[in-house]
Order: C-alpha cells, then sequence, then structure tokens
C-alpha cells in the first residue's frame, strides 16, 4: 500500500515535470509564433508608425523663420487665410525645412483665430490594436487548452499503464 502511494506521487510528479517543459516549450513558441503574426499584420495594414507617433510640427513666429507662404481657406469659410507652408525651426540642429502638413484641417475658432485641426483618421491603428488583442486572448486561450489537454493525455496513459 506505501509503495502503491510512492509509485503514485513519483507518477505525479513525473507528469507535473513532463507538463512544465510542455508549458514553457509552448510559450516559447507562442511568444515567437505570435509576434511575428503581430509584425506580419502591421506591415500588411499599412500603419506608418512614425507618422502616427510623430511629434506635430507647427510653425511657431517666435522660434522659427518662415520660407513660404500659402493661401489656406479655413473649413467653412470664403476668406482665404495666408499661412506659413514652409519654416525652418532654429531649435533643430539637423536645419531640416518643416512643411505645412495636408492632412491638418484649417479652422477659424470662434475667437477668430486660425487652428490646425487634425482630420479623422482611417481606422487602420484601431483595427491593428483590435487584432493584437485578439491575438493576445486567443493565444492565451489555446494555450491553456493545450496544456489541459496534453495534461489529461500523459494521466490517461499513466492509468493505462498503471
Amino acid at each position: 500500500m506505501a509503495t502503491d502511494t510512492l509509485d503514485q506521487s513519483v507518477l505525479e510528479d513525473q507528469i507535473a515535470g513532463q507538463v512544465r517543459r510542455y508549458t514553457v516549450r509552448l510559450a516559447v513558441c507562442f511568444i515567437v509564433g505570435v509576434n511575428a503574426l503581430f509584425l506580419l499584420v502591421l506591415w500588411g495594414s499599412g500603419v506608418d508608425l512614425d507618422q502616427i507617433f510623430a511629434e506635430r510640427d507647427f510653425f511657431d513666429p517666435t522660434r522659427d523663420i518662415c520660407l513660404r507662404m500659402a493661401w489656406y481657406k479655413p473649413v467653412g469659410e470664403q476668406d482665404p487665410v495666408r499661412l506659413c507652408k514652409e519654416w525652418i525651426n532654429l531649435g533643430d540642429p539637423a536645419g531640416r525645412v518643416h512643411k505645412f502638413n495636408k492632412d491638418l484641417q484649417v479652422v477659424k475658432g470662434t475667437d477668430g483665430k486660425v487652428y490646425a485641426k487634425e482630420g479623422a483618421g482611417d481606422g487602420r491603428l484601431i483595427a491593428v490594436v483590435i487584432i493584437v488583442v485578439l491575438l493576445i486572448a486567443g493565444g492565451m486561450g489555446l494555450q491553456r487548452h493545450l496544456i489541459a489537454r496534453y495534461r489529461a493525455r500523459l494521466a490517461a496513459a499513466a492509468d493505462k499503464h498503471a
């Protein structure tokens, strides 16, 4: 009787060790696979992360020198306004020419001042975030399922041999 319980505990320790090794291998495979899938989705979506997370560049007459002016028509207004189209930022050590972003809408505020307002995004970034959340949730669920299935197979094989 004592040898049966000893054999049973040794068998349970072996199964636990096998499940631990399987879990580590599975986790490494999922990390590599899901990251590769995420990068593939990001590349396939065409989202330019440099453009999305870049600092917005606006002309500031106190620290910039205007090189070229252009006429812009504010949304909902009939009269165009003259704004700086290209400028040099004196704080930029590269000395590159900064340009007015074409995606920005020129809007005249209730105070009479002109503001730049970003247009609505195309939703690709939100789709990428949703796909990432689904990848993570699906990977966690699949990993739990595979580990439970492996543990059940090991237990069934141990019962068959016992």
